[in-house]
């Protein structure tokens, strides 16, 4: 999602490939979910005044979230 205002709701639910999300220039992303995925995930969230919300559960394999040069970080988890 390159050059959006406001990024709300970026949901990804069991994907059996790798998977990508990345938000890039936004002024507030607000959850972004990836659920059962069976491959490597990587959340990459750039140049954000604001990220609120990112979670990332049930990976069978790596997992990547990346958040940088972001002003306010809120909520970011990571599990099994």
């Amino acid at each position: 999602v390159p050059d959006a205002a406001a990024v709300d709701n970026v949901t990804v639910v069991d994907v059996e490939e790798g998977v990508e999300v990345v938000v890039s220039d936004p002024t507030v992303v607000d959850n972004i979910t990836v659920l059962d995925v069976d491959e490597d995930v990587e959340v990459v969230a750039a140049d954000a005044t604001v990220v609120d919300n990112i979670t990332v559960l049930d990976v069978d394999e790596d997992v990547d979230v990346v958040v940088s040069d972001v002003v306010v970080v809120e909520d970011v988890a990571v599990d099994d």
